[in-house]
């Protein structure tokens, strides 16, 4: 335990910049408070003497205070130090690193609690790593239609075709073709049908139930991943991928029309994920040959073997 005389704590408290209290282990109430701790957390003199713990470090009710002071009292040489927040009164809940130990007033143990500010430096950690996820999603995106590109799009595809097989619910896969872009961009230019493709990933984005549930399949083809469907699930999508789509309209290019077409696969099983959108592919390919439907329902010869098992890849979703 450390032995500090009164008049060496009294110097320090009063003269430190640091945020410094005194709280009595028995009674479980501040019995002292520099004025630092009361200038930076807005509260007037003796004010946070008169505050239960908790009013102050709210996420320490009293029975969880009286559990630190007890492993506290267990290794008395050794300070507790944690990140916690305080209340203050100036601008509501602050990041602070605390530090806490024994120390002798007066021939009593009391517990010192000492620390400092640190929300700004939290802020800059958190706006850091928030910069360092967008840089990381940015690389996972197809730049011209902001959707996942398919290589990251696979691990997810895997992940719900496992899923579909444990919960015995299918899913579905939407292959979504704007037929006449090489047509826009013969006509109306390039910067034309990539502004088309543009709106057309936000909408796809807009309405899939995760971000990474939607890949750009090709050139002009996306692909839109359903964890659970059935026929109505489907056709209530492609009634609202149809309906936003037509409504997308160029003053400049009022002739610009948009022409989409859909294949839809349902599944059951898990299958190597590249190798069941590349047979996708191929039959939507042969069945917009045969008959140039709107919606055509694909049914490729699958392959006899499951795709292995993969890490599950849960999608990311604030």
């Amino acid at each position: 335990m450390s032995a500090v005389s009164d008049h060496l704590i009294g110097a320090v408290m009063a003269q430190s910049k640091e945020l410094l209290l005194l709280l009595d282990p028995e009674s479980l109430k501040f019995i002292y408070s520099n004025s630092a701790a009361e200038t930076y957390l807005g509260y007037a003199a003796g004010e946070i003497c008169d505050l239960p713990p908790h009013n102050l470090l709210p996420e320490f009710l009293e029975p969880e205070v009286a559990n630190l002071i007890e492993n506290l009292a267990s290794q008395p040489d050794s300070p507790i130090s944690m990140n916690t927040v305080l209340v203050s009164k100036l601008s509501g809940l602050r990041d602070y690193v605390l530090q806490m130990q024994y120390v002798d007033v007066e021939d009593k143990k009391m517990v010192l609690i000492a620390g400092h500010d640190v929300t700004d430096r939290m802020a800059e950690a958190d706006q850091m790593q928030e910069m360092l996820a967008d840089a990381q999603m940015n690389s996972m995106l197809d730049q011209g239609t902001g959707l996942m590109q398919k290589v990251f799009f696979l691990p997810y595809l895997l992940a719900t075709m496992h899923k579909s097989v444990e919960t015995k619910q299918p899913y579905g896969l939407i292959l979504l073709d704007i037929t006449n872009i090489p047509e826009i961009n013969e006509q109306f230019g390039q910067a034309a049908g990539d502004r088309v493709l543009l709106h057309v990933g936000q909408i796809v984005k807009r309405l899939v139930e995760f971000p990474e549930f939607a890949a750009r399949f090709s050139g002009k083809k996306v692909c839109l991943l359903m964890s659970e469907a059935n026929k109505g699930s489907v056709q209530e999508l492609v009634k609202q991928l149809m309906r936003a789509m037509g409504r997308l309209a160029y003053p400049n290019y009022p002739s610009l029309s948009i022409q989409p077409r859909m294949g839809v696969f349902f599944g059951k099983q898990a299958f190597d994920p590249e190798q069941i959108l590349e047979l996708i592919g191929e039959d939507y390919k042969l069945k917009r040959e045969e008959k140039p439907d709107l919606l055509v329902l694909l049914n490729p010869e699958l392959p006899a073997d499951e795709a292995p098992r993969a890490d599950p890849v849960e999608p990311n979703r604030d």
